[in-house]
């Protein structure tokens, strides 16, 4: 799934139509600064009244244009978070029989936890110093489902990289779908402010190959070159 590409669209749709905007608000504001300096008038040239249709015309503009950009926001934000494994087969190209595998993942202050159902293996780490964040292993090519939840107050889990982010909150599970195509291993944070230690809160995410994350689910053993 296209995070990266889905956001770039939006963000370029966005910054288009925002410019648009200041384009149109700016000559229409500077070109009756010169007319009316031009003109040095003692008082109005007219009232502000006999200008309600232009007014309304201009408001009904920013109006739509807000209100698409607003659109454009949650069709794509529940797009990227539709969990349903068919249509996460055709964006990614995968086997419509794979299933998602999941991995839990709890935020507390100030760091992470992980845990895979089904397998006695979990993840947790000190994210006092870069050596102690925990490592959250996913197997490379095939969908996960990352299920986010919190301990005691709001966080975020946030792969910069990627241009991924969910909310993670208290008594409640948030899902974040995706897949990861190629091997390697991301740089996560919080991006949610948690309190004091809340810019320590890294982690990694390391995508392996399926041979690799069996052997990590049987031994808890970080697959090599995955240590932080």
């Amino acid at each position: 799934m296209d995070y990266r590409g889905v956001f770039e669209h939006v963000f370029g749709l966005q910054l288009w139509i925002a410019g648009g905007v200041f384009v149109v608000v700016t000559g229409l504001l500077l070109g009756a600064l010169v007319l009316n300096r031009a003109r040095r008038r003692d008082k109005l040239p007219f009232a502000a009244a006999e200008h309600n249709p232009i007014e309304i015309t201009f408001a009904v503009f920013l109006g739509g244009a807000a209100a698409f950009l607003v659109w454009l926001s949650l069709s794509n934000n529940h797009r990227l978070g539709y969990t349903d494994t068919r249509v996460v087969a055709e964006r990614t190209g995968l086997s419509g029989g794979q299933q998602p595998v999941r991995v839990d993942v709890t935020a507390f202050q100030w760091c992470w936890s992980a845990s895979y159902p089904g397998s006695a293996t979990t993840v947790s780490g000190s994210c006092d110093t870069p050596a102690g964040r925990p490592v959250i292993v996913v197997p490379q090519g095939r969908p996960v489902e990352f299920a986010l939840t919190a301990r005691d107050v709001a966080h975020a889990f946030w792969i910069p990289e990627l241009a991924v982010k969910r909310d993670a909150y208290p008594d409640h599970v948030n899902t974040l779908l995706m897949t990861f195509p190629e091997t390697g291993r991301w740089l996560g944070r919080c991006s949610e402010f948690c309190g004091t230690y809340h810019k320590d809160m890294d982690f990694y995410v390391q995508a392996v190959p399926a041979d690799q994350y069996q052997a990590f689910l049987r031994t808890g053993a970080l697959p090599a070159g995955a240590a932080a």
